[in-house]
């Protein structure tokens, strides 16, 4: 274990939790509630709204299968080279600037929006690999779950804070001095470029990747040979590979009540300002409540918060099935909220600390990319519960089978994880 950086709280540790907060507001202003509304109803307003949704959705698809693939060779890239700090800056600035860039699309601009917004999604993406590999290089196994969760209760409160004032600019826009709503929300991409660079700049200045750099032209070369021998090697690293199986099945399910969150408010009758309200709620209730789960893992394990998140997600698509009113839509959003960091942070220290150090970028490569694909059953399950009940309020009842059998799975071998 490395020696480096390695008192409690110093400034680097400080550095990596408070990034959280601008890495955040991509993935909730832009990700989450902007880009996908923004897009249908400004930059492809003059096209067919069914051939909108089938770009989108190809663009997303492009862009998570490029980071399925790149993923791990990123991160073994940087296990090899030791420029960990070089490349993650690279990696996040690009995406920074292709966030920016959505400011001064106009309308109809949907072809550039949709490439400007794919370049930013997998440059954000596969930065997030090594994020979670510089978890390893400031602190020592003790505080991962401490660290890990507070990173992601900042990360909600920071993303929580910018989302309200760009969601205030986009129901009032005449407040800040703009003419209309899609100009308050084409500002909303500039600011969020503008945050997430300010919270980048601690981390740059104070994390210092421990080992000489070792570029040369053979390095992509070494990673792919690496990654291939890491996996014809599996049994070397039995435990990594068992959490991760699980970690794929009931992340599946974790993103799948996210995706559908804004269609089970729409087929109860909410308009698009409650649902930015419901998103809200979800972000603020989620920053206390992923402080307790951090305390929680650190006072006991990891395992326990997500056994525990695990039970109430499920209490969770069984309340959903009972859905008529938006004040019951606001409960299920804090009930989310409650759960929704604990579940990531404590998946995510508990693979720092069954993972090789050495190889650390090629398994946290190999875990986000378990985390992308963990989007595959939940969906093809609601489609084929919406065909054959035509209920939206019981679409996420198989989903429960995927918590199921990821918890059954850690359950089973939890003796060889902690």
């Amino acid at each position: 274990m490395n020696t480096i950086q390695k008192n409690k709280f110093s400034a680097s540790i400080k550095s990596w939790i408070a990034y959280d907060a601008g890495n955040s507001a991509f993935a909730t202003t832009v990700l989450a509630a902007f880009f996908p509304i923004f897009f249908t109803q400004y930059w492809a307003a003059d096209i067919a709204e069914i051939d909108s949704a089938k770009y989108y959705s190809f663009a997303l698809m492009i862009s998570n299968g490029l980071l399925l693939i790149s993923a791990p060779i990123v991160g073994a890239i940087t296990d090899i080279s030791g420029n960990t700090k070089k490349l993650f800056s690279r990696l996040v600035l690009v995406s920074i600037f292709f966030t920016g860039l959505l400011f001064f699309l106009e309308a109809g601009s949907w072809l550039m929006a949709l490439v400007f917004f794919g370049v930013a999604n997998l440059f954000f993406s596969t930065s997030n690999v090594l994020y979670d590999k510089i978890l390893i290089k400031i602190t020592t196994p003790d505080l991962f779950s401490k660290i890990s969760g507070y990173g992601y209760a900042v990360g909600y409160f920071g993303g929580g804070t910018l989302f309200l004032l760009n969601a205030i600019m986009s129901l009032q826009p005449g407040l800040f001095g703009l003419e209309s709503q899609a100009d308050a929300i084409r500002w909303s991409f500039l600011t969020v470029s503008i945050w997430w660079s300010i919270f980048l700049l601690p981390l740059y200045i104070n994390f210092k990747d421990e080992t000489n750099s070792n570029e040369n032209k053979a390095v992509l070369k070494n990673a792919i040979f690496t990654f291939i021998n890491t996996l014809k090697n599996i049994s070397a690293h039995k435990p990594s590979f068992i959490f991760l199986i699980a970690f794929f099945l009931y992340i599946d399910g974790v993103h799948t009540v996210m995706a559908l969150a804004s269609t089970f408010a729409l087929n109860i009758g909410l308009k698009s300002d409650a649902i930015i309200i419901a998103l809200i709620m979800v972000q603020f209730v989620a920053f206390p409540a992923t402080l307790l789960w951090a305390w929680v893992a650190d006072r006991f394990n990891d395992l326990l918060v997500i056994f525990i998140s695990i039970f109430i997600y499920i209490a969770i698509i069984i309340y959903s099935t009972t859905l008529t009113n938006a004040m019951e839509f606001y409960i299920l959003a804090i009930l989310v909220g409650s759960v929704q960091g604990g579940i990531q942070a404590s998946s995510r220290s508990c693979f720092a600390k069954i993972i090789p150090e050495e190889k650390s970028g090629e398994f946290f490569g190999l875990f986000n990319t378990f985390g992308k694909a963990g989007a595959l059953f939940g969906p093809f399950l609601v489609g084929i519960f919406l065909i054959a009940f035509n209920d939206i309020r019981l679409a996420l009842v198989p989903i429960i089978l995927l918590f199921i059998f990821g918890g059954y799975i850690l359950y089973r071998y939890k003796n060889e994880i902690i």
